[in-house]
């Protein structure tokens, strides 16, 4: 699943609904942020929420890439990385991944 443009608090009520659809289909999720334009903390909530939801289903969701420009600034600034144990830290950063 692969979300470009903004990422932002007026298009989360979509993203959500394309995240839930997908989770509720069962298995792993792989997201691709690489095009999003702009990000805050509505889209970093939701991908934690997705998550979360998704591991109670016993499934994963996990970023196509590392999250890097705007998407990382959000998570810096808010953060959401700062004192991150390892699973939330591989999520985000990919740390401990071999590329």
């Amino acid at each position: 699943m692969a979300f470009s443009g903004p990422a932002t608090i007026p298009h989360v009520a979509d993203a959500w609904t394309r995240l839930s659809a997908a989770i509720a289909g069962g298995g792993d999720l792989i997201v691709d942020v690489s095009e999003i334009s702009g990000a805050d903390l509505s889209f970093v909530q939701l991908l934690e929420s997705a998550r979360a939801s998704c591991a109670r289903q016993g499934g994963t969701v996990r970023l196509a890439q590392p999250a890097e420009g705007a998407l990382r600034d959000v998570l810096e600034r808010g953060g959401f990385l700062d004192g991150a144990d390892a699973e939330r830290l591989q999520f985000w950063t990919h740390a401990g991944v071999a590329q």
